[in-house]
């Protein structure tokens, strides 16, 4: 997981949203492609819980509400509780469903909207995700499956990769301050194509633990 950064409502949303008996469910069509767009270019194309990659179709993610539209209907067209998840495995049996579908209707306390979300999150060696507090835990390991084995194996790889590539780019395991500036740096920003990279929570993590930085407020 990793902060969401939420930028200006799409002006067809709030055209719709500010009409008589407006509903999630009544949304026209070409109004939910644009969210799809907006959502998914905004979280750098990446499901805002388990940070693999989405798509902006119908098959390629979905449209999460933070809040539920079944206990708080009137955020339904919030556009700060929208976001865009993956399909967590949907039809699979439930051990094997994660994020959005595995939460289903169920309020969880972490919200990738606020920065501080990422103070409360760890990634592990092995790909484990946790969290010192125990709600989070909760959403974490329980409510959303973030530690669903494919998603932790797909964690420990990127971070066993970007490792790797360390010590190819840099020779041995004792990098400059400046070289981890660098690579923190080519982490956070998204390709030419708005792309960020898969999991790319869990390599920035580990950078930020080296360099000391956990806990830092960022700009």
């Amino acid at each position: 997981m990793r902060y969401i950064r939420k930028g200006q409502e799409p002006q067809r949303l709030l055209e719709y949203r500010l009409t008589p008996h407006a509903t999630y469910e009544g949304l026209p069509q070409d109004v939910k492609d644009e969210l799809r767009e907006r959502l998914a270019r905004e979280q750098g194309f990446l499901c805002c819980y388990c940070m693999q990659r989405i798509t902006p179709e119908p098959d390629g993610m979905k449209i999460e509400h933070w809040a539920s539209q079944s206990h708080h209907g009137d955020r339904q067209l919030d556009w700060k509780n929208l976001l865009g998840a993956c399909k967590g495995g949907k039809g699979a049996p439930q051990a094997e469903q994660h994020c959005d579908t595995h939460k289903g209707n169920t309020d969880i306390t972490v919200n990738p909207t606020e920065q501080r979300c990422e103070r409360f999150v760890r990634f592990l060696p092995d790909g484990t995700v946790e969290s010192d507090d125990p709600a989070v835990q909760t959403d974490m390991g329980q409510t959303l499956n973030l530690n669903y084995a494919r998603l932790k194996n797909n964690r420990k790889a990127v971070l066993d990769a970007f490792r790797e590539f360390l010590q190819r780019k840099y020779s041995g395991t004792t990098w400059s301050k400046e070289a981890l500036e660098r690579e923190l740096t080519e982490l956070q920003r998204p390709n030419g194509s708005g792309l960020l990279r898969e999991y790319c929570q869990v390599p920035i993590y580990w950078l930020e633990k080296r360099m000391g930085r956990l806990g830092q407020t960022r700009p």
